[in-house]
């Protein structure tokens, strides 16, 4: 019996280790831990978007079961984005309001998933899609019907360095400038937007931030003017 005990502290440690190993838990525990991350069902974030020169807002809300609304205005240009869980609805400047159709129906379903939204899907207790991991610091997940997203953590932080996925031939590269804590979980306070096309990569810097915000079903989806 004595025998045993030393045998079974090493494999005790060594599942320790691969706990420790693992890049999804070293994120969990970077962000704030699974009880926080467990507690968020919906963030609404606004902040300041500078492109092409010009600087304008943008405001955004997601939630835990997948829904997203982003507005964005610069200049003399403004767009919604929505998705309602299953429909997605864009409208662009005052125009009419379009459903999302052909392939774009992928790249919506995921994007309630993007930049520290991703906590809602790679930690939640039931997905439906898949979380791999490459390495010791990269993180892949899919939600089903969805695209594929690539996040790289950084090793000295264990919060995601960069995140990647594809719209159509063009890949979307998000860089995470600066963090800051809200309400104990670590969010992205400056992100860097590119899309391999100069001229055309983002600034985003969040200055308000609420956590589990009053919602209502109707702000994700955009009524057509009567």
């Amino acid at each position: 019996m004595r025998k045993l005990i030393p045998i079974l502290a090493l494999l005790f440690a060594t599942s320790g280790l691969a706990a420790d190993d693992d890049p999804v838990a070293r994120w969990a525990r970077a962000i704030g831990g699974s009880e926080k991350i467990g507690a968020v069902k919906a963030i609404n974030r606004e902040g300041t978007l500078t492109f092409g020169g010009m600087e304008g807002t943008i405001k955004v809300w997601h939630t835990a079961d997948g829904r997203y609304r982003k507005e964005e205005r610069v200049g003399m240009f403004s767009s919604i984005e929505t998705f309602d869980g299953t429909v997605g609805m864009v409208q662009k400047g005052g125009g009419t309001p379009q459903r999302v159709t052909g392939a774009e129906p992928e790249i919506a379903n995921s994007k309630a998933y993007a930049n520290s939204n991703a906590i809602f899907f790679v930690f939640a207790p039931k997905r439906r899609g898949t979380v791999t991991t490459e390495g010791g610091d990269t993180i892949v997940f899919k939600p089903e019907g969805g695209i594929e997203w690539r996040v790289v953590l950084d090793p000295q932080t264990l919060l995601p360095k960069t995140m990647l996925h594809k719209e159509g031939e063009r890949t979307i590269s998000v860089t995470f400038a600066s963090w800051e804590t809200v309400d104990g979980i670590r969010l992205e306070k400056e992100i860097h937007r590119s899309n391999g096309m100069p001229g055309f990569d983002a600034v985003i810097r969040f200055d308000k931030t609420v956590i589990n915000p009053p919602l209502d079903a109707s702000l994700f989806t955009i009524a057509s003017p009567n």
